[in-house]
């Protein structure tokens, strides 16, 4: 398999990866707007209005993080798969000695073919550490030496 091919698969599945966390919000959003807007029980009034705050303070927080995974996945849009980078820079995926990395957003890990790779965002402080390294650099990071092996 090509590196553009490798590329290619390995940001189709950043995107399935955030689509996932997605639609796990917007789930979870549903089902507490369900039961926080529906809910009428025989509980006390002073009980059902305490609970209902807490159920809709939680509805604002999984609302925040839904948008942050939805601008997540209009960055990892931006990426050309075809797009050849030979420095560590956005869009770039970096083979290291400890780990592979895909320089797009904090999406975690998650695998292409059996092998993982790390999500890493460009806000993160790795990343600040490496930005504009090219293959045989060393980048140490919290006492961690990182070895550059290859980048696409």
């Amino acid at each position: 398999m090509t590196n553009s091919e490798l590329k290619s698969k390995i940001v189709a599945a950043g995107m399935t990866k955030i689509k996932n966390v997605i639609n796990d919000f917007e789930e979870r959003i549903t089902e507490l707007k369900a039961v926080t807007l529906t809910d009428q029980t025989a509980e006390s009034a002073s009980q059902t209005e305490s609970r209902r705050d807490s159920d809709l303070e939680m509805l604002d927080n999984l609302y925040g993080q839904l948008e942050f995974a939805r601008q997540e996945e209009r960055t990892l849009q931006l990426i050309d798969p075809r797009s050849v980078k030979n420095f560590v820079d956005f869009g770039a995926v970096v083979l290291t000695d400890k780990r592979n990395l895909f320089v797009s957003t904090g999406i975690e890990e998650f695998e292409v073919d059996g092998i993982p790779y790390f999500g890493l965002s460009t806000k993160a402080p790795l990343y600040k550490n490496m930005a504009g390294f090219t293959v045989g650099e060393k980048v140490s990071f919290h006492g961690i030496e990182y070895l550059i092996k290859e980048i696409f």
